[in-house]
């Protein structure tokens, strides 16, 4: 999940809207903050909130329960970093029956939320920025070894291409892109807003660790600073 949130313009935060299921889920510890902390603290900004199971017996699409739910969580999203009047949607919808994930059901099912559905949101979001002309900045979230040594991560900025030398930091070592693929397809190259996953040559798996961050060798990422957490004392 974490490499999953690490690469994602946007996330989807399904809630329980049943009686008792939301409230252990949001209560302290519980896994909806968790998770809500989690894609923020990764870098996400846009999140859709799905109140699910609003056709359960002890809801039955009761907008009253729906706004408790909402109003609850918000508050919280909104103290861990989100905007939530400009970055954050809520809507109520049903994984069982379907209900406002594609179609909208009947007014006579729900009278007090019309849409849109869970994907008419998803196809009318603004496309995000991506800053393609910029210096290659390729942030690593898995390595593994397959008839050769292979990265995975999205490309932040700029774009990789096959042939191509980059510099792996914080190691400073020189490598070379053999292959690029996104997905299982292998491609020329890859653009700012990309996941792909690099075959390179000159380097080991051992010397590539998830964070570590791929970039041009004439325009290396400049250090901020550095922070050493201690969870035990």
């Amino acid at each position: 999940m974490i490499s999953g949130a690490a690469i994602a313009d946007i996330a989807i935060l399904v809630i329980s809207a049943r009686r008792g299921e939301f409230e252990t889920g949001f209560d302290k510890g519980g896994q909806t903050r968790e998770h809500a902390l989690l894609v923020r603290t990764t870098g996400v900004k846009h999140l859709i909130v799905l109140v699910n199971k609003m056709d359960d017996p002890t809801v039955l699409w009761d907008e009253t329960r729906y706004m408790e739910c909402k109003d609850k969580i918000l508050p919280y999203l909104k103290k861990i970093g989100f905007d939530i009047k400009n970055d954050v949607y809520c809507m109520p919808c049903s994984g069982y029956n379907g209900a406002f994930l594609r179609d909208i059901p009947d007014e006579s099912v729900c009278s007090w939320y019309r849409g849109p559905s869970l994907l008419e949101h998803l196809d009318n979001l603004p496309s995000f920025p991506r800053n393609t002309d910029g210096p290659l900045r390729f942030t690593v979230t898995d390595r593994y070894k397959e008839m050769g040594t292979f990265a995975s991560g999205k490309v932040e900025s700029g774009s990789v291409s096959k042939g191509q030398t980059i510099v792996l930091l914080p190691n400073k070592l020189n490598v070379e892109v053999m292959q690029v693929y996104i997905g299982d397809v292998e491609v020329n190259c890859a653009s700012a807003g990309e996941h792909c996953k690099l075959k390179l040559r000159n380097i080991d798996e051992e010397d590539i660790n998830p964070g570590f961050c791929f970039c041009s060798p004439n325009n290396f990422c400049q250090g901020l600073w550095l922070c050493y957490i201690f969870t035990h004392v």
